[in-house]
């Protein structure tokens, strides 16, 4: 318990630094309020994930971020102010252990897709599905792909994408060309969906959408590209 103490005042001290006492305020509401997700629903997926942890086996291992969990209440609220097409497929990016895949399918959308390299945390986000699939009865197909992000393939009916600062820019900057490739095949309306946008410049260097939007809900914030 002592330790956790001292974890929170160390992250605390430096959010202050970093965001100031008015938005650290915010943050720290929001993940007690995150708190109650994994009550409610019996899932795991609050306590992070060291880098060093993942135990993945891929060629950009150093390229990753360790997992923290979203916030739940801020990407409901960003989601809820979007019009998106809840017919089309929603895939998290480095998806960890399943909480944006619970939060999508309880929003409406019928195919929900996590792409995550780590063995690790496929294996709790599938039991996370399975635990809140039981709780809620909720029938939208939600499916854990282990992989890597830089090799994933991007099919027609994938449209809606999010992602939650899970890599650098070397991954971002594959994912990107991967994703030009998929709109050249399959022209279509894409979004990316991106908190914390560590390396924006990368997506913005590479005029593949037409429109970013900011957004700050709940200390967290976000940026909404648009190719249309």
């Amino acid at each position: 318990m002592k330790w956790r103490v001292l974890l929170f005042l160390r992250w605390a001290f430096r959010s202050v630094s970093k965001r100031g006492l008015a938005r650290t305020g915010k943050v720290a509401g929001s993940a007690i309020v995150d708190l109650s997700f994994d009550l409610r629903y019996g899932t795991e997926t609050m306590r992070w994930v060291w880098v060093e942890d993942l135990g993945a086996n891929s060629e950009h291992d150093v390229n990753a971020v360790g997992y923290r969990a979203t916030k739940a209440r801020s990407l409901q609220k960003l989601i809820n102010k979007l019009d998106l097409p809840r017919d089309r497929a929603f895939v998290d990016l480095g998806s960890g252990k399943g909480r944006v895949l619970l939060l999508a399918a309880q929003l409406g959308f019928q195919k929900v897709v996590g792409v995550e390299f780590s063995p690790k945390l496929c294996s709790i986000a599938r039991q996370n599905v399975n635990t809140f699939t039981r709780r809620t009865r909720i029938t939208a197909r939600i499916d854990v792909i282990e992989s890597d992000v830089a090799l994933f393939n991007i099919t027609a009916d994938r449209c809606i994408f999010y992602a939650y600062n899970p890599f650098d820019g070397v991954v971002m900057e594959r994912l990107v060309g991967n994703l030009r490739d998929s709109l050249k095949r399959f022209p279509r309306r894409v979004w990316l969906l991106y908190n914390t946008p560590a390396h924006a410049t990368v997506i913005e260097n590479s005029d593949l959408f037409s429109s970013a939007e900011e957004f700050e809900i709940g200390g967290a914030e976000f940026k909404v590209y648009k190719n249309f």
